[in-house]
């Protein structure tokens, strides 16, 4: 770390939006029409509202994105190699790849910001309320957006392979709900990063604040059936 330079100027914040091809359970899911535009249009359009980002990079090893990116006016440096671009490449691989590139051309910025390919209702105004709450918390070293468990998921079933239910957690079985903590899910929409702990870390064990949004707005989109939710809860933004 000591030879990475670290831009502190605030406004040369830069966004990363991974967008690989190959998706398996959705064919081109990250440039698949939703309400008439590819849907990774909507998060770039929306992290280019905020005015936070010299540049808003996509990742990608397709030349077809490459093409859908510049056009919203994203950038697209490089292509990213196939052996970061298959099913099972961690997302901070992908994070320090793009940072390991801007580093051989300019300084690093202290922040930088995931971004979703698929998060068609990310708002400018949370993007910027985060990055807030993050540069005035100084023992933070990201935020993420996250969704709030209605259910308790301490008292969640599995089945066994006898085909019955069972308790993942049987020691939870008899507690009230109102007296198990609180669970969270990663909304799958942005996560900010101070860059200089990103690096150190390598992405991991950070300590992390959470950004609650409403569920009733976010869907993760995995497969057909997460798509139909996504354009049902689009309807009602």
């Amino acid at each position: 770390m000591n030879n990475t330079t670290i831009n502190n100027q605030e406004n040369l914040s830069i966004a990363i939006i991974p967008a690989r091809s190959g998706s398996k359970r959705i064919k081109n899911k990250n440039i698949k029409f939703f309400f008439g535009h590819p849907i990774i249009k909507y998060p770039i359009y929306e992290a280019k509202l905020t005015k936070l980002f010299k540049e808003i990079i996509v990742s990608t090893d397709s030349l077809k994105i490459k093409k859908i990116a510049l056009k919203y006016g994203a950038s697209v440096p490089f292509l990213r190699s196939k052996n970061l671009s298959n099913d099972f490449t961690p997302i901070y691989k992908v994070l320090l790849n793009t940072l390991s590139f801007i580093k051989k051309k300019k300084s690093l910025p202290k922040y930088f910001c995931l971004i979703y390919a698929t998060a068609f209702s990310i708002s400018k105004n949370d993007i910027i309320k985060s990055y807030k709450i993050l540069k005035r918390n100084r023992k933070s070293e990201a935020i993420c957006s996250v969704c709030k468990y209605y259910l308790p998921v301490q008292r969640a079933f599995k089945i066994n392979n006898k085909n019955f239910l069972e308790y993942i957690n049987p020691k939870y079985c008899l507690k009230r709900s109102q007296d198990l903590d609180e669970a969270y899910y990663d909304s799958a929409q942005f996560v900010w990063f101070n860059t200089r702990s990103f690096l150190k870390k390598k992405g991991r064990n950070l300590k992390i604040l959470p950004f609650v949004l409403c569920s009733d707005k976010i869907q993760d989109i995995d497969n057909l059936h997460d798509w139909k939710l996504a354009k049902k809860k689009y309807k009602y933004i």
